[in-house]
């Protein structure tokens, strides 16, 4: 024995008179695997030496009896792939049978299994409590972890050979339902309805679509009031005035159409506001800036490039506002006297509208956007839009025979001393916010 381990230190081994070329840890792999197959006191050292003094080279081993090595930081670590659990709800009455479940499920999976086993059709969504002992006592903890193996890492104490009560709590207990059918519904238009507005004081609607049709209805019986032909292609745009006596329509072909609310007859001829273009937004003079206390004035804007404001009673055409170098896709007429115009050369414009001399004047191009301009909102869209009517479609008594100071001071309270405020949006992604601007 001593010269076959004497050969082992020099990587020789002499076995039956043959020869194998093995190395020393090799030798003690093998010697290790028929101990474990014998049992017994086994040999597991060296006579070449040994780096700890106190290891003398023997081991008890059992042939069918394994013993717990000292555990490492990662072994520590180590937790059962499943865990057997059992749900109940908060009255304590169990849902199903005793479940399998992996520990690395998280509370989205958790919450689906619980709906399946209560047959739900809605997802609810659901948070858990494990039952476990804390100083005697049983206690419900609220699993906030994002998987149950992090849970069990919190939890030390908790015993995973036994099964797991888990108490499942609905997170959404009172839900508001969709809305899943409509009030009423208002057949008419043979095409796409491309524009849709509602009166100032909301008690008729108006419609325009792809069937060249411009359409009134009653919104308290939901039913037609008036149907108005004369547009020979798409109706793309219309608008109200704020004082209620006017309805503008606009068209692909760039024609301009006034129509009687009440009587759905055409007010004058047609305006060729900018054929052969169509014509893209609508905006009215508010009342209470109006000069002759009754809405009269109105722009347009078009893919042609320009705006042009109109006289409603006249069908007179006052002013042209060119600077814009493309599309101008939106007009809006300020409360403060001015007009604001958006285009597609990613610019705004802020235009004078006071009298006639000086309507139209080119007052500042506000840049910054890195994209076509798509939009624009003021903050005092909704007064300027409803004029002296309030948000019950009424005047109030004192001014009924003043609508045009009703407007003013609705206007005046709307902004609380605040100046009107701008906002565009573009095909950039961005919203570009502007507080008073001055004349």
């Amino acid at each position: 024995k001593a010269f076959h381990y004497f050969l082992v230190g020099t990587k020789t081994s002499i076995r039956s008179e043959r020869t194998f070329i093995m190395t020393s840890s090799e030798i003690q792999d093998e010697q290790s695997a028929e101990e474990k197959r014998q049992g017994g006191i086994a040999w597991s050292g060296s006579l070449v030496g040994s780096k700890n003094p106190n290891n003398l080279g023997y081991r008890y081993s059992h042939a069918h009896k394994r013993f717990k090595k000292d555990a490492t930081e990662n072994e520590k670590d180590i937790l059962p792939i499943n865990l057997v659990v059992q749900f109940q709800n908060r009255q304590g009455d169990e849902l199903g049978d005793i479940v399998d479940i992996p520990t690395k499920s998280t509370m989205e999976d958790l919450s689906a299994l619980v709906q399946s086993l209560l047959e739900e059709e809605e997802k609810v969504p659901y948070s858990f409590y494990a039952r476990m002992q804390r100083n005697g006592l049983e206690e419900d903890i609220e699993i906030t972890t994002e998987t149950i193996v992090d849970f069990l890492r919190q939890q030390p104490s908790l015993s995973t050979e036994q099964t797991l009560t888990l108490t499942y709590h609905p997170l959404s207990i009172f839900r508001v339902r969709p809305v899943t059918r409509c009030t009423d519904t208002l057949p008419g238009h043979t095409e796409a309805i491309l524009h849709v507005s509602f009166s100032p004081d909301g008690r008729l609607l108006a419609s325009g679509g792809g069937d060249t049709m411009v359409r009134f209805w009653t919104v308290t019986t939901a039913l037609p009031k008036q149907t108005c032909k004369g547009h020979r292609d798409h109706v793309l745009c219309t608008a109200w005035s704020p004082d209620g006596k006017y309805f503008v329509s606009a068209d692909k072909r760039g024609m301009v159409m006034l129509w009687d609310p009440n009587t759905g007859k055409l007010q004058g001829q047609p305006i060729r506001a900018h054929t052969p273009k169509w014509v893209t937004s609508i905006a009215w003079e508010p009342l209470h800036y109006a000069p002759n206390s009754c809405c009269e004035r109105f722009a347009t804007s078009s893919k042609d490039g320009s705006v042009r404001i109109f006289n409603a009673r006249t069908h007179a055409k006052l002013a042209t506002l060119q600077g814009h170098t493309d599309s101008v896709e939106c007009v809006k007429w300020g409360g403060s006297g001015l007009i604001y115009t958006a285009s597609r050369d990613r610019t705004i414009k802020v235009w004078t509208a006071d009298g006639n001399h000086d309507l139209g004047k080119l007052v500042r191009t506000l840049v910054g956007h890195g994209h076509r301009i798509n939009t624009l909102a003021l903050s005092s869209d909704s007064v300027l839009r409803s004029g002296p009517f309030d948000n019950r479609g009424k005047i109030h008594k004192d001014l009924i025979d003043d609508t045009k100071e009703a407007a003013r001071q609705r206007y005046q309270e709307a902004l609380g001393g605040e100046p009107e405020r701008l906002v565009s949006g573009s095909d950039d992604f961005t919203l570009f916010f502007v507080e008073s601007i001055q004349k």
